[in-house]
Order: structure tokens, then sequence, then C-alpha cells
């Protein structure tokens, strides 16, 4: 039977990293699972309006699961920032009584009101608790031979634990098991858990491309020749500081989602995979994929 989720797609997604979207929803519909885009939505408020004003931020997020409530499904986030927004949203109006009611006299005149029914998966949650590790190994059809990738999995992805809870934020492994179930081998390297430095990028430019430059640093020391995200933001982090001031042309190496990273091994056409959008390409990965079987 095929499981029903609501895609909240959020701001720099579908601009920015369209091929995660799109794939997000390939991927997932060959391995049981129907991303449905959500409607009407707007910004979810994470980070900007979240450090101005406590009120707007739950009614931008608050509406976003109110509507989901109305369709009577959970919310997929594939961004971390808006992951991590809606989950402390969704915390904060289940355990504020009057956090809650002020929302639901807003949502009023739409016609909509928070409960809390609504659950807010991240990817990564999709993947090893709807799907599971057994079931995406066996749709593998072209898997790939011992391509060293590193996994970053984001700042908000994981933490806070208690409210993310999607692994374990000091030793995140979803990506890395994936990444071996699809024949891969996932590389350990200095810093695997810091930030990428996106969010300092509005504030502090220098600041944020040197914490990118250094983990690309990490990466490449450790031997891997490509990262693999599970953030849109950090996915176009790690690949911009690529292309700053300093950086060898000749030596980037390929970032991409997770899911543009898994459909070629689940047999998906590798035209639909966005691969020509990407700034560096993902050749040296895909050469790694071995013939159908």
């Amino acid at each position: 039977m095929m499981v029903e989720i609501l895609l909240y797609r959020g701001c720099t997604t579908p601009v920015r990293l369209p091929a995660y979207e799109a794939t997000t929803k390939l991927v997932l519909e060959r391995l049981g699972v129907t991303a449905i885009d959500m409607l009407e939505t707007t910004c979810c408020g994470a980070q900007y309006v979240e450090s101005l004003n406590d009120n707007a931020f739950h009614a931008l997020g608050g509406r976003i699961l109110a509507l989901a409530e109305k369709e009577g499904k959970d919310i997929l986030a594939i961004c971390g920032a808006c992951s991590g927004s809606l989950k402390h949203t969704k915390h904060a109006l289940d355990t504020d009584e009057a956090a809650r009611d002020e929302l639901n006299s807003i949502l009023k005149e739409e016609g909509l009101k928070y409960t809390g029914k609504t659950q807010v998966k991240h990817l990564l949650q999709v993947l090893r608790e709807d799907i599971g590790y057994k079931a995406i190994e066996r749709a593998v059809t072209r898997p790939y031979e011992g391509v060293r990738l590193a996994a970053h999995y984001g700042c908000h992805v994981t933490r806070p634990h208690e409210l993310a809870r999607v692994d374990d934020p000091e030793n995140p492994s979803i990506i890395d098991k994936v990444i071996e179930v699809v024949g891969g081998v996932p590389v350990r390297y200095p810093g695997r858990t810091r930030c990428c430095g996106g969010p300092l990028l509005a504030m502090d430019e220098t600041a944020s491309s040197k914490i990118g430059a250094e983990k690309i640093a990490n990466v490449r020391s450790a031997g891997a020749i490509g990262i693999v995200t599970a953030c849109a933001f950090c996915d176009i982090q790690l690949t911009q500081v690529q292309f700053g001031e300093g950086a060898n042309g000749n030596d980037r190496i390929p970032v991409m989602p997770l899911t543009q990273f898994l459909g070629p091994a689940l047999g998906l056409d590798e035209n639909l995979m966005g691969f020509h959008l990407n700034r560096i390409s993902a050749n040296p990965i895909l050469a790694a994929l071995k013939e159908g079987r």
C-alpha cells in the first residue's frame, strides 16, 4: 500500500536546488511513498523571523501545520532549516496553550485550526522509519561500486535532539547507511558534524566561507570524492565555497542531495535527476555505477 505524505518545499529548495525536490518525489515514489505538494503555504520563518518575533514565527509555522491537519497527513520537510523550524513551532504550540489559542484566533478566518495531530518528518526519518534500509537495498538495480563519499547532515536536521528526533546529533548515521546499502563507502572526516557556515553568510561572508572551505578540505583529505547532503541550504553553501576567492577550480568535489545520489542506483533515469543543474559535475560519482541487474 502506497504511503502518502505532504511535501513542504520551503523557499530555497524550489528556487535554488530544484533537483532536490524533483528527485525526492521520484525516489520516494519508487520506494512506496507518494510525496504530495503542499499548496497555499508560505515561508516557515526559519532563523530570520524566528530571531525577531516569536508570535509571527509561530503564526507562519502554525498555519503550515494546520494546513496539513486539514488534509489529515504528516509533513515531509527536505530542508534542514524548514524541518527544524516546523518542529520548534510544533513543540511551542503543543506545550503552550496561550500560544496555541492565539494562533487559532488568527487561523479562524481561514477556517483552519491547529490541534497538534500532524507530525513533521525530515527526509532522513522517512527513509529510515517509513521505508527502512532493507527496502532501499532491495530496490537497488544499479549499485555503486565502492565510491568513497562523505555525508553532511546539517545542524538543524539533527539538533536539538529533543525536538528533532532524527538521528544522533553527535554521531549521525542515516546518510552513511544509505550510502553503504547502495554500494558506496561512507568516509569519516574531521568536523563531520560541524556547521557548513551557511547561516553566517548574511552576516559575515568571510567567516562563512572559511567554515565551509575547511569542511571541503577535511573531506578531500579523508579521501572522499564527493559529499552527500540532507539540506538544500547546506548543499548550496558547500558548492559555492568551492568557487570563492582562492578556490582551485581543478580540485572541486561534487556535492549532491541524498535523493539525487540515490535515484540512479534505484534504476531511475539519470536524465530526470537534474545532474545538468549541478554546478560541479557529478560524473566522478556516477562513474561508479554498475550495469543494471
